[in-house]
């Protein structure tokens, strides 16, 4: 299944960069979202390309419910944001590949940053995955209105955030 969510950030494409993968930032959306973070890594240059590896672990009363009967009392998400070099516009390019611990569920997703002006347009393109026999479509469906709301929280976490920079 798909999802594709757009906003925009008021700040400059590089300043969205930095704060999408400052560790505190991310402990603090992660913390909004119920869940916890267990380790950022970070790996390369975040002015050319780089990757950010995130860890968390989330209970699972806050999985949708189709989820949760396959999982014990929390699971863990393994996300992998790779950033490209920004193109002669100044785009952003990030691939992200999310893996659940304990459930044949995935989802990838292509996000592009673009500069306008001093604001960034945010625009995600996800497909989610649940190969569960039977049920994995409906596993898929039931996820698909939390990346819409994972989108939502980080720009609106990040608008806050730079707010008080």
């Amino acid at each position: 299944m798909a999802v594709t969510a757009s906003t925009t950030v008021p700040a400059p494409v590089e300043q969205v960069v930095v704060t999408f993968t400052d560790e505190e930032f991310i402990r603090h959306v992660t913390h909004r979202a119920g869940a916890t973070l267990e380790s950022v890594d970070v790996v390369g240059d975040v002015q050319a390309e780089f990757s950010v590896t995130t860890v968390r672990a989330m209970p699972a009363d806050r999985l949708p419910e189709m989820a949760r009967r396959f999982v014990g009392s929390s699971v863990r998400l393994t996300q992998v944001d790779s950033y490209a070099t920004p193109d002669a516009d100044g785009v952003r390019m990030v691939r992200t590949e999310i893996s659940v611990a304990a459930l044949p569920v995935s989802g990838s997703a292509t996000q592009t940053l673009t500069p306008q002006g001093e604001t960034t347009e945010v625009h995600v393109h996800c497909v989610v995955q649940a190969n569960i026999p039977f049920v994995g479509k409906k596993v898929a469906e039931a996820a698909e209105p939390f990346i819409g709301k994972a989108l939502s929280l980080q720009s609106r976490e990040a608008e806050a955030w730079l707010a008080n920079r």
